[in-house]
């Protein structure tokens, strides 16, 4: 599973939490499914990062569509 983030460290307590839910959705979804989680922190100086069980070109890819579709 990859997990990045640009903008802050991000605390081990929020990384072990991440992967162990990232763990539990790999584990039910079915044969063929991806997924990707992001979670950030509120505010201006907020950051963001996230989970997924994809390569991260794909999660990219799926990412676009998803931001395409919302626009029609």
């Amino acid at each position: 599973m990859e997990k990045s983030d640009y903008r802050v460290p991000v605390p081990e307590e929020i990384k072990r939490t991440l992967s162990d839910i990232g763990k539990m959705i790999g584990q039910s979804l079915p044969e063929g499914w991806g997924f990707g989680l992001l979670i950030f922190t509120f505010g201006e100086d907020g950051t963001m990062t996230w989970i997924s069980n994809a390569a991260r070109e794909d999660m990219l890819k799926a990412m676009q569509e998803f931001l395409r579709a919302q626009g029609s």
